[in-house]
């Protein structure tokens, strides 16, 4: 159906993900941390991202916020998904197409993908 980037440094999210996510027919492909992210985000060229805030090396606001600047990727949709209550400014908002809080329904993320990735063609 289409590709997608998890980025999570936790092995076991990401594990689910893809698990999830393939069993709904999309590639996925993972990156522990933002720099990884922008590195596979470059080869594969998803259809759409799926992030964590808290990471080593790059966060996923730093991620949002490169990605955002680019002009081969700015249109990209991004999930942030996150167990922080707040996790981004009123101001940085607009750098994700969608924030999920975890724990969240696997389906609530099944439908963000599909809604967005129809979305974008």
């Amino acid at each position: 159906m289409a590709t997608l980037v998890v980025a999570d440094d936790e092995s076991l999210v990401t594990d689910f993900l893809t698990f999830l996510l393939e069993c709904e027919g999309h590639a996925v492909h993972v990156a522990s941390n933002g720099r990884q992210a922008l590195k596979v985000i470059d080869e594969v060229r998803p259809a759409l991202i799926i992030t964590d805030l808290m990471m080593p090396v790059m966060p996923g606001l730093q991620l949002a916020q490169t990605l955002r600047e680019s002009a081969k990727f700015s249109h990209l949709p991004i999930i942030l998904c996150s167990s922080v209550a707040d996790p981004v400014a009123q101001h940085e908002l607009h750098l994700f197409t969608a924030i999920l809080r975890k724990p969240y329904p696997p389906a609530r993320l099944i439908n963000l993908v599909n809604e967005n990735i129809d979305a974008t063609g």
